[in-house]
């Protein structure tokens, strides 16, 4: 069993404050992903067991860094106390933040798509115009095809009817 000096105690008090912070902030990241994406049952629970992953390296790393991994009740009382502070002075300007960070990233990608996009509209826009005009110009030329062309059978049907009908009467 390690002594640790008092000026040890209170770096390591310290640390675990540190990282019950920085945990909060994880939480926060994880609830505005959430609310953002909306996932399905089996999503949540992928997303849950990520979430603890992280949460647990978190804290396995800064008691392995603070007091080389020994686990004390002080350890648990400042990663408590790191949580509810941050929970309570920091959690709502910060998912405010984010949130705004999301709506500007969301908004300037929308922006570099159209961006994007512009140049292949006014190349069709262009394009359309010829095909437009050329479309109008020719449609009674292809209505008048295509009944020229349906005209050989519609004749045979004719003559079919007339004759079934002419059959028919007698």
């Amino acid at each position: 069993m390690n002594m640790y000096s008092v000026n040890q105690e209170a770096y390591i008090l310290l640390a675990t404050i540190y990282g019950g912070i920085l945990i909060g902030f994880i939480f926060d990241l994880y609830k505005v992903v959430r609310g953002i994406f909306h996932p399905k049952k089996f999503a949540t629970n992928l997303q849950d067991i990520i979430f603890w992953t992280i949460i647990t390296l978190v804290a396995f790393y800064i008691l392995i860094f603070s007091n080389h991994g020994d686990l004390r009740f002080y350890n648990f009382l400042g990663f408590m106390l790191g949580v509810g502070l941050y929970q309570y002075l920091l959690s709502k300007p910060i998912v405010k933040t984010l949130l705004l960070i999301i709506r500007v990233l969301k908004q300037v990608i929308v922006d570099l798509i159209q961006l994007i996009i512009y140049p292949c509209r006014v190349g069709i826009c262009l394009l359309g115009v010829p095909y437009d005009y050329c479309k109008k110009k020719t449609k009674p030329v292809y209505y008048k095809s295509k009944r020229i062309i349906a005209l050989p059978g519609r004749m045979l049907r004719d003559t079919k009817r007339t004759i079934k009908n002419y059959f028919k009467k007698k």
